[in-house]
Protein backbone atom coordinates (compact mmCIF):
# COMPACT_ATOMS: atom_id res chain seq x y z
CA UNK A 1 0.00 0.00 0.00
CA UNK A 2 1.29 3.53 -1.30
CA UNK A 3 2.46 5.96 1.83
CA UNK A 4 1.89 9.78 1.61
CA UNK A 5 3.27 12.19 3.59
CA UNK A 6 0.88 15.41 4.16
CA UNK A 7 0.55 18.71 6.23
CA UNK A 8 -2.85 19.60 7.95
CA UNK A 9 -4.20 21.57 10.31
CA UNK A 10 -5.86 20.13 13.57
CA UNK A 11 -9.70 21.86 14.49
CA UNK A 12 -8.22 23.56 17.36
CA UNK A 13 -5.76 25.12 14.79
CA UNK A 14 -2.42 23.27 15.42
CA UNK A 15 -0.79 21.72 12.73
CA UNK A 16 0.47 18.48 11.50
CA UNK A 17 2.93 16.94 9.34
CA UNK A 18 2.93 13.22 9.48
CA UNK A 19 2.75 10.09 6.91
CA UNK A 20 -0.24 7.73 5.91
CA UNK A 21 -0.71 4.92 4.21
CA UNK A 22 -3.62 4.54 1.74
CA UNK A 23 -4.93 3.11 -1.30
CA UNK A 24 -5.17 6.28 -3.56
CA UNK A 25 -4.60 9.73 -2.97
CA UNK A 26 -8.15 10.48 -2.67
CA UNK A 27 -7.81 7.24 0.50
CA UNK A 28 -5.24 8.78 2.22
CA UNK A 29 -7.60 12.67 2.01
CA UNK A 30 -10.81 10.87 3.43
CA UNK A 31 -9.37 9.21 5.88
CA UNK A 32 -7.49 12.56 7.44
CA UNK A 33 -11.00 14.59 6.61
CA UNK A 34 -12.60 11.56 8.59
CA UNK A 35 -10.30 12.41 11.73
CA UNK A 36 -10.84 16.25 11.37
CA UNK A 37 -8.00 17.46 9.94
CA UNK A 38 -8.16 20.01 7.01
CA UNK A 39 -5.46 19.02 4.49
CA UNK A 40 -2.83 21.44 2.80
CA UNK A 41 -0.77 19.48 1.42
CA UNK A 42 -0.48 15.93 0.25
CA UNK A 43 2.51 13.69 -1.84
CA UNK A 44 2.90 10.48 -2.33
CA UNK A 45 6.18 9.39 -0.94
CA UNK A 46 8.53 7.31 -3.22
CA UNK A 47 8.38 3.46 -3.57
CA UNK A 48 9.76 1.49 -0.66
CA UNK A 49 10.51 4.23 1.86
CA UNK A 50 9.18 4.08 4.91
CA UNK A 51 9.20 -0.21 4.11
CA UNK A 52 12.78 -0.75 3.57
CA UNK A 53 13.74 -3.40 6.03
CA UNK A 54 10.92 -5.47 6.33
CA UNK A 55 7.01 -5.79 6.60
CA UNK A 56 5.71 -6.03 9.53
CA UNK A 57 4.60 -9.91 9.71
CA UNK A 58 2.94 -11.76 12.56
CA UNK A 59 5.94 -12.36 14.44
CA UNK A 60 6.37 -8.65 14.52
CA UNK A 61 2.66 -7.82 15.72
CA UNK A 62 2.64 -10.12 18.05
CA UNK A 63 5.76 -8.77 19.70
CA UNK A 64 3.63 -4.95 19.23
CA UNK A 65 0.88 -6.32 21.11
CA UNK A 66 2.85 -8.51 23.82
CA UNK A 67 3.93 -5.38 24.85
CA UNK A 68 1.07 -2.53 24.20
CA UNK A 69 -0.82 -4.45 26.51
CA UNK A 70 2.18 -4.68 29.44
CA UNK A 71 2.42 -0.75 29.09
CA UNK A 72 -1.77 -0.49 29.66
CA UNK A 73 -1.80 -3.41 32.07
CA UNK A 74 1.25 -1.30 34.15
CA UNK A 75 -1.24 1.77 34.31
CA UNK A 76 0.05 4.29 31.15
CA UNK A 77 -2.58 5.58 28.99
CA UNK A 78 -3.56 4.40 25.65
CA UNK A 79 -1.51 7.80 24.06
CA UNK A 80 1.72 7.08 25.74
CA UNK A 81 2.27 3.96 25.48
CA UNK A 82 1.82 4.16 21.86
CA UNK A 83 4.22 6.60 21.81
CA UNK A 84 6.93 4.50 23.73
CA UNK A 85 6.37 1.92 21.35
CA UNK A 86 6.66 4.03 18.46
CA UNK A 87 9.93 5.35 19.68
CA UNK A 88 11.22 1.34 19.93
CA UNK A 89 9.48 0.05 16.85
CA UNK A 90 12.43 -0.83 14.50
CA UNK A 91 9.62 -2.14 11.36
CA UNK A 92 9.39 0.47 9.43
CA UNK A 93 6.10 -0.21 8.06
CA UNK A 94 4.64 -0.64 11.55
CA UNK A 95 6.22 2.46 12.52
CA UNK A 96 4.63 4.61 10.21
CA UNK A 97 1.34 3.28 11.42
CA UNK A 98 1.73 3.97 14.16
CA UNK A 99 2.49 7.15 13.72
CA UNK A 100 -0.82 7.57 11.89
CA UNK A 101 -2.43 6.02 14.65
CA UNK A 102 -1.02 8.73 17.80
CA UNK A 103 -2.02 11.36 15.38
CA UNK A 104 -5.94 10.23 15.11
CA UNK A 105 -5.95 9.68 18.96
CA UNK A 106 -4.47 12.88 19.22
CA UNK A 107 -7.64 14.33 17.32
CA UNK A 108 -9.70 12.44 19.59
CA UNK A 109 -10.20 9.47 17.05
CA UNK A 110 -11.08 6.05 19.32
CA UNK A 111 -7.76 3.83 19.26
CA UNK A 112 -10.28 1.51 17.02
CA UNK A 113 -11.59 3.47 14.66
CA UNK A 114 -7.47 4.56 14.43
CA UNK A 115 -6.35 1.34 14.08
CA UNK A 116 -9.03 0.66 11.24
CA UNK A 117 -7.94 2.93 9.37
CA UNK A 118 -4.91 1.02 8.08
CA UNK A 119 -6.60 -2.92 8.10
CA UNK A 120 -3.07 -3.81 6.07
CA UNK A 121 -0.99 -3.79 8.85
CA UNK A 122 -4.20 -4.20 11.80
CA UNK A 123 -6.48 -6.85 10.49
CA UNK A 124 -10.60 -6.14 11.02
CA UNK A 125 -10.43 -9.08 13.59
CA UNK A 126 -8.08 -7.13 15.83
CA UNK A 127 -9.64 -3.92 15.46
CA UNK A 128 -13.04 -5.45 16.40
CA UNK A 129 -11.30 -6.90 19.18
CA UNK A 130 -9.93 -3.50 20.45
CA UNK A 131 -13.59 -1.78 20.20
CA UNK A 132 -15.11 -4.46 22.10
CA UNK A 133 -12.17 -3.74 24.76
CA UNK A 134 -13.18 -0.36 24.40
CA UNK A 135 -16.46 -0.51 25.04
CA UNK A 136 -16.31 -2.74 27.69
CA UNK A 137 -13.09 -1.06 29.38
CA UNK A 138 -11.41 -4.23 29.67
CA UNK A 139 -8.92 -3.89 26.91
CA UNK A 140 -6.21 -5.39 28.71
CA UNK A 141 -7.94 -8.88 29.19
CA UNK A 142 -9.19 -8.54 25.30
CA UNK A 143 -5.18 -7.96 24.15
CA UNK A 144 -4.62 -10.76 26.41
CA UNK A 145 -7.24 -13.31 25.03
CA UNK A 146 -6.29 -12.11 21.53
CA UNK A 147 -2.69 -12.73 22.28
CA UNK A 148 -3.05 -16.04 23.19
CA UNK A 149 -5.19 -16.59 19.82
CA UNK A 150 -2.03 -15.50 18.05
CA UNK A 151 0.01 -17.77 19.85
CA UNK A 152 -2.32 -20.54 18.59
CA UNK A 153 -2.63 -19.93 15.01
CA UNK A 154 1.11 -18.99 14.93
CA UNK A 155 1.93 -21.95 16.74
CA UNK A 156 -0.58 -24.17 13.93
CA UNK A 157 1.42 -22.52 11.17
CA UNK A 158 4.44 -23.72 12.06
CA UNK A 159 4.04 -27.00 12.30
CA UNK A 160 2.39 -26.91 8.99
CA UNK A 161 5.44 -26.08 7.64
CA UNK A 162 7.58 -28.13 9.82
CA UNK A 163 5.90 -30.84 8.43
CA UNK A 164 6.22 -29.75 4.65
CA UNK A 165 9.79 -28.87 5.13
CA UNK A 166 11.14 -32.51 4.96
CA UNK A 167 9.21 -33.48 1.83
CA UNK A 168 10.25 -30.21 0.06
CA UNK A 169 13.80 -30.89 0.66
CA UNK A 170 13.69 -35.14 -0.73
CA UNK A 171 11.77 -33.51 -3.91
CA UNK A 172 14.17 -30.38 -4.45
CA UNK A 173 17.11 -33.32 -3.85
CA UNK A 174 15.60 -35.70 -6.16
CA UNK A 175 15.45 -33.02 -8.88
CA UNK A 176 19.23 -32.18 -8.27
CA UNK A 177 19.84 -35.88 -8.57
CA UNK A 178 18.17 -36.13 -11.94
CA UNK A 179 19.30 -32.76 -13.38
CA UNK A 180 22.59 -34.23 -12.81
CA UNK A 181 22.30 -37.51 -14.96
CA UNK A 182 19.91 -36.33 -17.63
CA UNK A 183 22.53 -32.82 -18.28
CA UNK A 184 25.93 -34.49 -17.43
CA UNK A 185 25.91 -38.34 -16.96
CA UNK A 186 23.51 -39.85 -19.78
CA UNK A 187 24.97 -37.36 -22.71
CA UNK A 188 28.67 -38.86 -21.70
CA UNK A 189 27.42 -42.50 -21.92
CA UNK A 190 25.26 -41.42 -25.08
CA UNK A 191 28.72 -40.13 -26.72
CA UNK A 192 30.73 -43.38 -25.40
CA UNK A 193 27.90 -45.44 -26.94
CA UNK A 194 27.72 -43.61 -30.39
CA UNK A 195 31.45 -44.34 -30.81
CA UNK A 196 31.34 -47.52 -30.38
CA UNK A 197 28.59 -48.41 -32.73
CA UNK A 198 26.72 -51.19 -31.18
CA UNK A 199 23.34 -51.79 -30.83
CA UNK A 200 21.56 -50.48 -27.91
CA UNK A 201 18.80 -52.19 -25.55
CA UNK A 202 15.04 -50.68 -26.29
CA UNK A 203 15.58 -49.46 -22.75
CA UNK A 204 18.80 -47.44 -23.22
CA UNK A 205 17.70 -46.31 -26.82
CA UNK A 206 14.55 -44.61 -25.35
CA UNK A 207 16.41 -43.34 -22.19
CA UNK A 208 18.41 -41.41 -24.34
CA UNK A 209 15.93 -40.10 -26.68
CA UNK A 210 14.13 -38.72 -23.36
CA UNK A 211 17.63 -36.78 -22.89
CA UNK A 212 18.11 -35.72 -26.32
CA UNK A 213 14.78 -34.20 -26.01
CA UNK A 214 15.25 -32.87 -22.64
CA UNK A 215 18.94 -31.58 -23.57
CA UNK A 216 17.58 -29.61 -26.90
CA UNK A 217 14.40 -28.31 -25.77
CA UNK A 218 15.57 -27.55 -22.65
CA UNK A 219 15.48 -23.59 -23.10
CA UNK A 220 12.08 -23.79 -24.41
CA UNK A 221 11.17 -26.04 -21.78
CA UNK A 222 12.43 -23.40 -18.76
CA UNK A 223 10.92 -20.16 -20.53
CA UNK A 224 7.39 -22.43 -20.76
CA UNK A 225 7.91 -23.27 -17.16
CA UNK A 226 8.99 -19.55 -16.14
CA UNK A 227 6.01 -18.24 -18.18
CA UNK A 228 3.51 -21.03 -16.86
CA UNK A 229 4.82 -20.06 -13.23
CA UNK A 230 3.62 -16.34 -13.71
CA UNK A 231 0.82 -17.00 -15.35
CA UNK A 232 -0.11 -19.38 -12.59
CA UNK A 233 1.14 -17.28 -10.05
CA UNK A 234 -0.91 -14.09 -11.36
CA UNK A 235 -3.79 -16.01 -11.60
CA UNK A 236 -3.92 -17.23 -8.15
CA UNK A 237 -3.69 -13.80 -7.03
CA UNK A 238 -6.94 -13.27 -8.83
CA UNK A 239 -10.73 -13.63 -6.41
CA UNK A 240 -11.30 -16.32 -9.35
CA UNK A 241 -8.05 -18.42 -8.50
CA UNK A 242 -7.83 -17.83 -5.01
CA UNK A 243 -11.74 -19.73 -5.23
CA UNK A 244 -10.85 -21.88 -7.58
CA UNK A 245 -7.51 -23.39 -5.99
CA UNK A 246 -9.17 -23.54 -2.75
CA UNK A 247 -11.98 -25.63 -4.29
CA UNK A 248 -9.05 -27.61 -5.78
CA UNK A 249 -7.48 -28.48 -2.13
CA UNK A 250 -10.89 -29.71 -0.69
CA UNK A 251 -11.35 -32.23 -3.56
CA UNK A 252 -7.55 -33.63 -2.89
CA UNK A 253 -8.61 -36.79 -0.13
CA UNK A 254 -5.97 -36.21 2.12
CA UNK A 255 -5.66 -32.65 1.71
CA UNK A 256 -9.19 -32.39 2.14
CA UNK A 257 -9.50 -33.82 5.35
CA UNK A 258 -6.19 -32.02 6.94
CA UNK A 259 -7.26 -28.27 5.26
CA UNK A 260 -11.05 -28.73 6.80
CA UNK A 261 -9.74 -29.57 10.00
CA UNK A 262 -7.10 -26.51 10.12
CA UNK A 263 -9.87 -24.57 9.17
CA UNK A 264 -12.50 -25.48 11.74
CA UNK A 265 -9.17 -24.97 14.33
CA UNK A 266 -8.83 -21.68 12.83
CA UNK A 267 -12.71 -21.14 12.83
CA UNK A 268 -13.96 -21.86 16.29
CA UNK A 269 -10.62 -20.57 17.95
CA UNK A 270 -11.10 -16.94 16.42
CA UNK A 271 -15.03 -17.28 16.72
CA UNK A 272 -14.34 -17.80 20.60
CA UNK A 273 -11.86 -14.92 20.98
CA UNK A 274 -14.24 -12.35 19.30
CA UNK A 275 -17.12 -13.88 21.58
CA UNK A 276 -15.10 -13.45 24.77
CA UNK A 277 -13.99 -9.70 23.80
CA UNK A 278 -17.95 -8.67 23.91
CA UNK A 279 -18.77 -8.90 20.31
CA UNK A 280 -22.62 -10.11 19.10
CA UNK A 281 -22.30 -13.27 17.14
CA UNK A 282 -24.03 -11.49 14.13
CA UNK A 283 -20.46 -9.41 13.91
CA UNK A 284 -18.78 -12.10 15.37
CA UNK A 285 -19.30 -14.26 12.56
CA UNK A 286 -18.96 -11.71 9.87
CA UNK A 287 -15.48 -10.73 11.21
CA UNK A 288 -14.32 -14.56 11.50
CA UNK A 289 -15.44 -15.12 8.11
CA UNK A 290 -13.27 -12.47 6.86
CA UNK A 291 -9.87 -13.86 8.36
CA UNK A 292 -10.78 -17.76 7.21
CA UNK A 293 -7.52 -19.47 5.09
CA UNK A 294 -10.15 -21.08 2.98
CA UNK A 295 -12.68 -18.99 0.87
CA UNK A 296 -15.18 -21.71 0.30
CA UNK A 297 -15.44 -22.57 3.70
CA UNK A 298 -15.61 -18.66 4.40
CA UNK A 299 -18.12 -18.36 2.00
CA UNK A 300 -20.52 -20.63 3.99
CA UNK A 301 -19.57 -19.18 7.19
CA UNK A 302 -21.26 -16.28 5.76
CA UNK A 303 -24.32 -18.45 5.29
CA UNK A 304 -24.32 -19.29 8.78
CA UNK A 305 -24.40 -15.66 9.30
CA UNK A 306 -27.78 -15.21 7.26
CA UNK A 307 -29.18 -18.52 8.39
CA UNK A 308 -28.37 -16.83 12.37
CA UNK A 309 -29.97 -14.13 11.41
CA UNK A 310 -33.23 -15.45 10.14
CA UNK A 311 -33.34 -17.00 13.64
CA UNK A 312 -31.91 -20.40 13.43
CA UNK A 313 -29.25 -21.39 15.86
CA UNK A 314 -25.85 -21.62 15.40
CA UNK A 315 -25.80 -25.35 15.47
CA UNK A 316 -28.97 -25.89 12.89
CA UNK A 317 -27.22 -23.18 10.73
CA UNK A 318 -23.50 -25.14 10.88
CA UNK A 319 -25.54 -28.43 10.30
CA UNK A 320 -27.68 -26.97 7.38
CA UNK A 321 -24.25 -25.36 5.46
CA UNK A 322 -22.50 -28.56 5.89
CA UNK A 323 -19.76 -26.31 7.56
CA UNK A 324 -18.66 -28.84 10.22
CA UNK A 325 -19.10 -32.34 10.87
CA UNK A 326 -21.69 -34.01 13.48
CA UNK A 327 -19.48 -33.83 16.29
CA UNK A 328 -18.71 -30.29 16.39
CA UNK A 329 -22.32 -29.55 15.47
CA UNK A 330 -23.55 -31.11 18.78
CA UNK A 331 -20.39 -29.21 20.86
CA UNK A 332 -21.68 -26.15 19.25
CA UNK A 333 -25.75 -27.00 20.45
CA UNK A 334 -24.54 -28.17 23.68
CA UNK A 335 -22.65 -24.73 24.08
CA UNK A 336 -25.37 -22.75 23.35
CA UNK A 337 -27.62 -24.49 25.51
CA UNK A 338 -25.70 -24.09 28.55
CA UNK A 339 -24.90 -20.74 27.99
CA UNK A 340 -21.04 -20.94 27.52
CA UNK A 341 -20.70 -21.29 23.80
CA UNK A 342 -17.26 -19.44 23.77
CA UNK A 343 -15.66 -22.37 25.78
CA UNK A 344 -16.97 -25.30 23.97
CA UNK A 345 -15.83 -23.42 20.90
CA UNK A 346 -12.10 -23.50 22.46
CA UNK A 347 -12.58 -27.12 22.94
CA UNK A 348 -13.48 -27.89 19.54
CA UNK A 349 -10.71 -25.74 18.48
CA UNK A 350 -8.40 -27.69 20.98
CA UNK A 351 -10.08 -31.17 19.49
CA UNK A 352 -9.44 -30.30 15.72
CA UNK A 353 -5.54 -28.64 16.24
CA UNK A 354 -4.78 -32.25 17.74
CA UNK A 355 -5.88 -34.00 14.76
CA UNK A 356 -4.25 -31.67 12.29
CA UNK A 357 -1.09 -32.33 13.93
CA UNK A 358 -1.83 -36.00 14.22
CA UNK A 359 -2.43 -36.21 10.62
CA UNK A 360 0.77 -34.53 10.29
CA UNK A 361 2.58 -36.48 12.02
CA UNK A 362 1.55 -39.57 10.15
CA UNK A 363 1.99 -37.19 6.49
CA UNK A 364 5.86 -36.73 7.49
CA UNK A 365 6.32 -40.57 7.91
CA UNK A 366 4.30 -41.74 5.40
CA UNK A 367 6.07 -39.59 2.20
CA UNK A 368 9.52 -40.31 3.60
CA UNK A 369 9.66 -43.95 2.46
CA UNK A 370 7.41 -42.94 -0.08
CA UNK A 371 9.58 -40.64 -1.89
CA UNK A 372 12.90 -42.48 -1.38
CA UNK A 373 11.00 -45.35 -3.01
CA UNK A 374 10.63 -43.62 -6.05
CA UNK A 375 13.42 -41.69 -5.89
CA UNK A 376 15.48 -45.43 -5.65
CA UNK A 377 13.44 -46.59 -8.59
CA UNK A 378 13.88 -43.81 -10.97
CA UNK A 379 18.08 -43.68 -10.45
CA UNK A 380 17.85 -47.43 -10.38
CA UNK A 381 16.08 -47.54 -13.94
CA UNK A 382 18.29 -45.01 -15.31
CA UNK A 383 21.52 -47.07 -13.74
CA UNK A 384 20.17 -50.67 -15.33
CA UNK A 385 19.68 -48.53 -18.86
CA UNK A 386 23.18 -47.46 -19.11
CA UNK A 387 25.01 -50.15 -17.84
CA UNK A 388 22.32 -53.00 -19.53
CA UNK A 389 24.90 -52.10 -23.02
CA UNK A 390 28.10 -52.73 -21.02
CA UNK A 391 25.94 -56.51 -19.56
CA UNK A 392 24.96 -57.64 -22.89
CA UNK A 393 28.76 -56.84 -24.15
CA UNK A 394 30.48 -59.02 -21.21
CA UNK A 395 27.81 -62.08 -22.05
CA UNK A 396 28.67 -61.83 -25.68
CA UNK A 397 32.36 -61.72 -25.21
CA UNK A 398 31.95 -64.97 -23.08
Amino acid sequence: MPLFTYKAMREDGTSVNAEIMAATTADARQQLETRGYLVLEMQKKSAGLGFVGGKANEKDFLLFNQEFMTLIKAGLPILQGLEILHRRMEKPALKTALGGVIEAVKGGTALSDALAANPVLFPPLYTATVRAGEQSGALVDVLKRFIDYQKRMLAIKRKLKTALAYPVFLVVALTAVLLLFFLYIIPNFTQMYSEQGAKLPKLTMMLMAFTHFLTTSAPFLFLAAIGGGVALYSWRRTESGKQAMDALVLRIPFLRSVTIQYVLAQLTRTLATVLRGGIPLMQALETTAGVIANRVIGRRLREVRTLVTEGVSLATAFEQTRLAPDMTVRMIEVGESSGDLPQMLEDVSDFYEQEVENRLTILTTMIEPVLMLVMGIVIAVIVVALYLPIFEMGANIR
